[in-house]
């Protein structure tokens, strides 16, 4: 069985894909209570047809063989990529709920990849304007990719109206109401002593929550930085590097006002690989990256002590890292464990391989794990005007578990930069994230200010910044619980030139 076509014609099945060895280090990183998975969420000031959005899903997801991908072998060692989603990944509530906490349902409900797409969908119906909550698993979709499906079945719902109808392109049914199918209970992660390892090692957030499974999210919009920001040598400062700089400097001090310290703080910047699609490709033939799922390679930004003391130095120390990063082909996992890991996945025999991957991952996690994420998509203002609605806000979203805890998604719409916090709740909660929040707000400001004429670099020191008294934080209420790819670096991409 193929991909149903405009034409009505099957197409040719679509092989099964092997996981590469990048993939294979993701999969092994997944957990139950801490799934990989990054997602989009749009705020409308209207209100959006059920069944015609279901029927812009499912045509996108016809189009997309990754949108309906699932895993086979117990060892999760290949994709295959049937020709039907095999459950329906559209949802649609209508009971009160806020849609950020569906959001934080369907990105903190682990993912069964053997039996459902890897991909969830739902519409949420408030008073005030409808929600859209679109949530991927990791391992086949990065956020680029990710946004741009979302821009296509935004594009399919406007322009497309019910011509699916005619083509034959609806699912049977109505559809359903609540959340997607195949969205599990929440896993607990029980109690592993993260909270002691992070607040003794100086390389992790001082923790600061009252408890609770799964990821919760704290959006923010930040006024986009205008003009040209360039440090004393000349070289610019992309708003990049100030969104990564803004994050060890928030770290920094939200360490430092709960009593504890930092030491080296590593931020993990994702850089956007392109796969370059097969000219000779039969236009029936999906191209290479339709089938090549999460194509992010990932660096390590790092701080010590000293260059977070002025925000000039750690400007200049984090424009020295991102400007090396963009010259260089980024591993899908930095450093030894992601060298140690590829090798075992390449020459490991199968039997062995998911166990030695997963035991190792496990054992790496408290040392190697990086302070938090950071992830900027770019530009997305074509996104305001789809679905011939109104939209008043994107916000890109993504998870990271403990020791983690903390990634930072960044999507600009006009001049707006919409920015989520996503949290995991043994790290901070609703009550204590906000503070955290403010400090990034602040440091962004700061660091914005020292590309102005007439700055300039200051002598380098070694004293630790001064610990400042610790003011008082609401505690969180207890919830309910790889062909050798390309560096992008262009406009839009995970890491803009601007």
């Amino acid at each position: 069985m193929g991909l149903a076509q405009d034409g009505g014609a099957p197409a040719p099945p679509i092989p099964d894909r092997v996981l590469t060895p990048g993939e294979q280090i993701l999969a092994a990183s997944d957990r139950a209570s801490a799934p990989l998975t990054c997602g989009l969420f749009v705020q409308t000031t209207g209100r959006l047809d059920p069944a015609r959005l279901r029927a812009a899903v499912w045509t996108a997801i016809r189009r997309h063989p990754m949108a309906r991908a699932v895993l086979y072998g117990s060892r999760q060692h290949a994709w295959r990529f049937p020709a039907e989603p095999t459950a329906d990944p559209v949802g649609f509530v209508d009971d009160g709920t806020d849609g950020w906490r569906i959001h934080e349902i369907l990105s903190s409900a682990p993912f069964d990849l053997h039996r459902y797409p890897p991909i969830r969908v739902a519409l949420i119906r408030r008073a005030d304007g409808d929600q859209l909550s679109v949530v991927a698993h990791h391992l086949a979709f990065d956020g680029l990719r990710l946004a741009a499906l979302v821009a296509e079945i935004l594009d399919h719902y406007r322009a497309t109206a019910y011509a699916a109808d005619r083509d034959g392109a609806v699912a049977p049914g109505e559809g359903h109401r609540g959340v997607p199918a195949g969205v599990q209970p929440l896993a607990r992660a029980g109690a592993p002593g993260w909270a002691t390892l992070v607040r003794h090692s100086g390389r992790y957030i001082t923790p600061l929550a009252a408890g609770g499974d799964g990821y919760g999210f704290h959006p923010l919009t930040l006024p986009a930085p205008t003009g040209r920001r360039t440090l004393p040598d000349g070289r610019p400062m992309t708003i990049n590097d100030l969104l990564i700089g803004a994050a060890h400097l928030a770290v920094d001090r939200w360490n430092s006002r709960r009593g504890g310290g930092s030491s080296r703080l590593r931020i993990r910047m994702p850089i956007a690989l392109a796969s370059s699609p097969s000219s000779a490709a039969a236009p029936s033939v999906p191209a290479p990256g339709e089938i090549g799922g999460n194509r992010t390679g990932l660096t390590i930004i790092s701080s010590e002590v000293a260059d977070r003391v002025d925000a000039l130095q750690l400007a200049v120390r984090v424009v020295e890292q991102t400007d090396l990063a963009k010259q260089a082909i980024p591993p899908v996992v930095p450093g030894l464990s992601g060298a140690l890991g590829v090798a075992a996945a390449r020459f490991v025999p199968g039997p062995w391989r998911s166990t030695l991957l997963r035991c190792g991952v496990a054992a790496g996690r408290p040392v190697l794990a990086p302070t938090a994420a950071v992830s900027n998509l770019g530009r997305f203002d074509d996104l305001a005007g789809a679905a011939g609605l109104p939209i008043s806000a994107v916000y890109f979203t993504g998870t990271a578990g403990m020791p983690q805890g903390l990634f930072i998604g960044v999507l600009g719409m006009g001049d707006s930069l919409n920015v989520t916090f996503g949290y995991h709740r043994h790290l901070l909660g609703p009550g204590s994230v906000p503070a955290f929040a403010d400090l990034f707000r602040a440091a962004f400001v700061e660091l914005g200010a020292t590309g102005a004429p007439g700055a300039t670099v200051p002598t380098p020191v070694t004293v630790p910044t001064p610990a400042v008294p610790t003011p008082a934080v609401a505690r969180a209420p207890r919830p309910d619980r790889a062909a050798s790819p390309a560096v992008t670096t262009r406009r839009g991409g995970a890491v803009p030139s601007r």
